[in-house]
């Protein structure tokens, strides 16, 4: 597993909860997410845990045109620019974070793409593209 996350293919930051991607983040109590170390996910931890994507940050490979996310046109993630259009705390400093040299987003959109990405969780992202369309 930890020659895909090495490997020079852009991450998702919005990946499934799923067997295969990798944990990257754990949200606290006050509903920030804070970064770790990638861990593999495995089917014991989908199984001991509810609420995947409420609770935890997942990345995996970004699938680009396999997405529903990607824009043909821009060659580029679309939800990076809605997460930042979101009315957040943003934060004027990087944070700490395991992914953002292979980011998709970062990679797009540089700095921007960060100062809110520990405010998200996939289930505010879900309802955020439910209401662009």
């Amino acid at each position: 597993m930890e020659s895909e996350f090495n490997s020079s293919k852009k991450m998702c930051p919005s990946y499934l909860g799923k067997v295969g991607a990798q944990l990257f983040g754990v949200v606290n109590k006050d509903g920030k997410v804070q970064f770790i170390t990638p861990l593999a996910v495995t089917e014991d931890f989908i199984e001991q845990n509810e609420n995947l994507e409420q609770r935890f940050r997942f990345t995996g490979k970004c699938v680009e045109k396999g997405c529903a996310q990607w824009n043909n046109e821009e060659s580029k993630c679309s939800l990076s620019r809605k997460v930042q259009n979101l009315d957040l705390n943003k934060n004027k400093e990087l944070s700490y974070c395991p992914i953002r040299s292979q980011c998709r987003w970062f990679s797009q959109d540089g700095n921007d793409a960060c100062f809110s990405c520990n405010e998200i969780t996939r289930n505010m992202e879900e309802l955020l593209v439910s209401r662009m369309h």
